[in-house]
């Protein structure tokens, strides 16, 4: 199997298409016609990443985050230039899924997310915060069938998705409030922050909020767990690496690497 055909089966189910206008997913730095030899699948590519990538003969990264997101304008000795001269001295290719992977309703990070989070949890209803097309979105909306403390929201939270406590952010806006209303927004939920305070929740989750933020949602009445950037997507190493397994022969790496 060539690099390509990979490539090509990731498209398929998540087009490129689809990622937001902000975004550079894709073939950051590609040799398509390379034979395939182990996968490696992971949030971020650091140099860490790239030489445990080397260690183990991989030569086909796939992360969420793309490495190259800006305009470059030259490679010197910057962070990104050594992780891109680094890549092309191993023969190791750099794909990313990002806002392709994050929108996509049937397939993608809420998917991924939900499978961890609300297992045996009951949920009477939900739908979604923002509508890109049919098939696209992001942000969730859960009605839960039984109302929940705040605390039991947030041990949930940092239990399942093995969250270091003292990263979490937790405000609770009243100590006898129950809990029956979420959003749920992996990644930075800043931008989508005056849809969420529009629709009334009583917990928003999320993270990378800004202080005038965290002040708005307090003078809404809305209590937030900010579970860190990091702790809400890392569900994408798993749901990919076990995707891809069952579509190749070659070994697939998953490398975890909670830098925040």
């Amino acid at each position: 199997m060539k690099i390509g055909n990979i490539i090509e089966l990731l498209e398929n189910r998540y087009p490129l298409a689809s990622q937001m206008d902000f975004d550079n997913s894709g073939a950051n730095i590609v040799n398509f016609d390379d034979d395939l030899k182990n996968i490696l699948v992971c949030l971020d590519i650091t140099l860490d990443t790239i030489k445990y990538a080397a260690k183990n003969d991989v030569n086909l990264i796939i992360s969420h985050h793309p490495i190259i997101f800006n305009e470059i304008k030259n490679i010197n000795a910057d962070p990104l230039s050594k992780k891109i001269k680094l890549l092309i001295k191993n023969n190791i290719s750099a794909y990313s899924m990002h806002t392709n992977f994050d929108v996509n309703l049937k397939y993608g990070m809420w998917t991924a997310l939900k499978k961890v989070l609300f297992d045996n949890v009951k949920i009477k209803k939900e739908k979604l915060l923002s509508h890109y097309s049919k098939n696209y979105g992001l942000g969730n909306i859960l009605y839960l069938k039984n109302s929940l403390s705040f605390g039991k929201i947030s041990d949930l939270i940092i239990d399942r998705l093995s969250l270091d406590r003292n990263k979490v952010s937790l405000y609770n806006f009243s100590d006898d409030k129950l809990i029956n209303k979420i959003i749920i927004l992996a990644g930075s939920g800043s931008g989508e922050l005056e849809q969420v305070i529009c629709e009334k929740p009583d917990l928003f989750i999320t993270s990378d909020l800004k202080h005038n933020q965290i002040i708005d949602l307090y003078d809404s009445k809305i209590s937030y767990i900010s579970a860190t950037h990091y702790g809400l997507e890392k569900v994408f190493i798993p749901y990919i690496s076990e995707f891809i397994e069952k579509k190749v022969s070659n070994k697939v790496f998953s490398y975890y690497f909670n830098y925040l």
